[in-house]
């Protein structure tokens, strides 16, 4: 057996999102995590592109090793990848009852549950996957439930921490098991994998429970509805929810396919306590005042067709928001979504409703520890070697220097990116090699990868808009009959361009002219000189770029 361990990121490193790694000693190989990434303006908004997930190549290419994957937890960029990955790989996966139970959900919408192997596994578990030996440690975060891993190796211990905080007043009671990682860090540990999103921020993340009184003076001034968003996998801020909704007697209507899934889910695994008389349907809160209403919807990052937008522009069936309805956004904005949130603020206002975000009141607080959860991460479990995961490039930075600063030495501090190969053993942490890495974009209509060929395309159209040109060409001379026909969308005002769509007729007509019968009479390759020369044209005058594409008729 070889005394060395390799630890490969398939994604999560410099990026939101995405979470996955690969670990691998001799020929026995597990993963950590199946995370999805949230599309940008730049990576697909507006573009049909639903999700973004790691690019799987390097596990199917060594699909004989893999001996399962252990999840953390259940927020989306840890899971929301499963399903994809599942689709090209027989592997067994682990992870508590909670995160199964959301998981097994997205499995059965895409068809895939019958042949998903799932594996329960609980706290102080141990699982012994090939050469690994991984026991499961709880962690406070926004989801309950949430797993950092003791991972023994030949090569040493490593601890992946997952996301976590160190909550001392958690919503279910469930502390960090300090006990366990103070326990390892006593053993020894040859590196420390430490979730960096909130590296730069200092003192210490404020425990879920702070939320509950902002939430509470805000229930006791609403005269109206109260319109409540948050993530649909944040199951503790929905149980706040429903226990102020108990105390100020008001019901709860839960809307949107994601939260009413989460709901029934966590409720029937029993995470979540909602008293009988709480939970109502849109028709029966249609009867009732809206001083005895909460309507907890999907859809905080402004999606454009969720039941939270919808509500915002009037266009959810049977519910309306009004003058003296209060709308509470207790989230935080990913990054790349801050415009769409905005949109639909501004709808809000002008149905004459008061939102309230954590501009206003604490009425969110991160499930990710700051600096000083960081540094105590660090100090319990003494790690030999210390790496940064989860963050943009900034935060795992940010987070290199936390470590230096409680005594670790800069050369046993590596700073990691997605494809690295690093080789750990008891004297080393070298980056050695890459492996195959990338994006796929899905689709958000039929949930199948999108090229990346097709998305530029997408792209080009939304910007620069598309050409067509038709063209009538004599068979057997070559000869072109009748000036070109330009059909332009997206691209210019046909009304104001008139010159210039004829200086691209008399250049088509050039290239007719300049080009050979054989040239011809391969229509392929006729229309892409069109294509080509067009393309430089227009680029020359206009400094855009549409998509052109040309027909020619034979005659």
């Amino acid at each position: 057996m070889n005394n060395f361990v390799e630890v490969i990121p398939l994604g999560g490193l410099g990026e939101f999102g995405m979470n996955s790694t690969a670990l691998r000693c001799g020929s026995d190989m597990i993963v950590i995590d199946a995370g999805m990434g949230f599309p940008s303006h730049d990576s697909g908004t507006g573009l049909g592109v639903h999700v973004i997930v790691p690019d799987i190549t390097f596990l199917k290419e060594n699909e004989d090793q893999l001996r399962g994957i252990i999840l953390t937890h259940g927020h989306e960029d840890h899971v929301g990848a499963v399903s994809f990955f599942l689709q090209d790989l027989d592997v067994e996966i682990y992870g508590s009852r909670l995160t199964l139970g959301l998981v097994s959900e997205r499995l059965k919408e895409r068809q895939l549950l019958n042949r998903a192997r799932l594996n329960e596994i609980a706290a102080r578990q141990v699982l012994n996957l090939g050469c690994f030996e991984i026991e499961a440690l709880h962690v406070t975060h926004s989801y309950p439930d949430s797993f950092c891993l003791a991972i023994r190796t030949p090569a040493g211990t490593l601890i992946w921490s997952g996301d976590f905080k160190f909550d001392q007043t958690p919503i279910d009671g469930k502390m960090s098991d300090l006990h366990r990682l103070a326990s390892y860090g006593e053993s020894g540990v040859l590196a420390l994998f430490s979730d960096s999103t909130n590296s730069a921020v200092p003192g210490l993340a404020p425990s879920e429970s702070n939320v509950r009184e902002p939430l509470r003076n805000i229930f006791r001034q609403a005269p109206g509805r109260i319109v409540a968003t948050t993530f649909a996998s944040s199951i503790h801020r929905i149980q706040i929810i429903f226990d102020l909704a108990r105390e100020f007697e008001r019901v709860v209507v839960p809307v949107g396919r994601s939260i009413v899934n989460n709901i029934r889910i966590a409720n029937e695994l029993g995470y979540l306590n909602p008293p009988p008389e709480i939970l109502a349907t849109v028709k029966q809160a249609r009867d009732l005042p809206p001083s005895e209403v909460v309507i907890l919807a999907s859809g905080s990052q402004g999606e454009p067709m969720s039941a939270l937008t919808r509500l915002a522009i009037d266009q959810f069936k049977n519910l309306t928001v009004e003058e003296g309805d209060t709308v509470i956004l207790s989230t935080r904005i990913i990054p790349g979504n801050e415009k769409s949130i905005s949109r639909m603020v501004n709808h809000f206002f002008r149905r004459g409703a008061r939102v309230v975000d954590t501009s206003h009141s604490q009425v969110h607080v991160s499930g990710h520890g700051y600096r000083d959860d960081l540094k105590l991460m660090i100090n319990l479990t003494k790690p030999s070697f210390f790496i940064p995961i989860h963050g943009e490039y900034r935060q795992l930075k940010s987070h290199t220097w936390i470590a230096r600063d409680q005594g670790l030495p800069q050369e046993r501090i590596v700073l990691m990116e997605t494809g690295d190969v690093l080789r750990l053993d008891p004297e080393a942490a070298e980056v050695v090699d890459k492996v195959t890495v990338g994006r796929r974009f899905i689709d958000d209509g039929i949930l199948e990868e999108v090229h990346e060929m097709v998305l530029r395309e997408r792209r080009f159209l939304s910007e620069d808009g598309f050409v067509i040109v038709i063209l009538r060409i004599d068979r057997r001379t070559g000869v072109l009959l009748g000036e070109p026909e330009i059909v332009s969308r997206g691209f210019i005002f046909i009304d104001d361009s008139e010159g210039l769509l004829a200086e691209a007729s008399l250049r088509i007509q050039e290239i007719v002219e300049e080009t050979s019968l054989e040239e011809k009479q391969d229509d392929e390759l006729f229309n892409e000189i069109i294509r080509k020369e067009l393309k430089r044209f227009f680029r020359k005058q206009t400094g855009k770029r549409p998509l052109i594409l040309s027909l020619t008729l034979e005659i």
